[in-house]
């Protein structure tokens, strides 16, 4: 086991050890395994666990955990050469692999941005609206209800 590898497994083990592990992935790479959803992210970011039910192996040569995605499980297959950062999310605090970080992403951005890649899709249009038109009701003058945000129930 190379020196990077074991570091990355050691930390890994060690935040599991603790609780949460978000480890921050390059999911293009032909070695990993994910959803086809999520084939093209360079920043995928997935939360582990040990006291998860579902299977999870951490083993010098990278992650295999079996992850659901949209309610539907995944053997998702994870080396750790893609792997260029584990952090405790909630003490937002861990390490990042400079020399693994995705060459097509700027590092500015990404810290910018928390952690997401900003990729503009083509085929749609500007998410950016100007003057909204609101929707109204059949039969009725009256805007329909922008239920978008969320809400508290008691």
């Amino acid at each position: 086991m190379t020196a990077e590898k074991k570091n990355k497994y050691d930390f890994l083990n060690h935040l599991l050890s603790e609780g949460d592990a978000m480890v921050c992935i390059d999911a293009r790479r032909d070695d990993v395994d994910v959803p086809k959803l999520h084939k093209n992210n360079p920043s995928l970011n997935l939360i582990f666990n040990l006291n998860f039910r579902r299977t999870l192996e951490v083993l010098p040569e990278g992650i295999y955990a079996t992850l659901a995605f949209n309610g539907k499980p995944h053997q998702c297959v994870i080396p750790f050469e893609a792997i260029w950062a584990i952090y405790d999310p909630s003490m937002k605090q861990g390490q990042v692999w400079e020399e693994d970080f995705p060459k097509d992403i700027d590092p500015l951005e990404f810290s910018a941005t928390g952690g997401q890649v900003q990729s503009p899709d083509p085929k749609k249009p500007s998410q950016v609206k100007k003057n909204p038109v609101k929707k109204t009701l059949p039969g009725s003058d009256r805007p329909k209800r922008d239920r978008s945000h969320l809400r508290v129930i008691k």
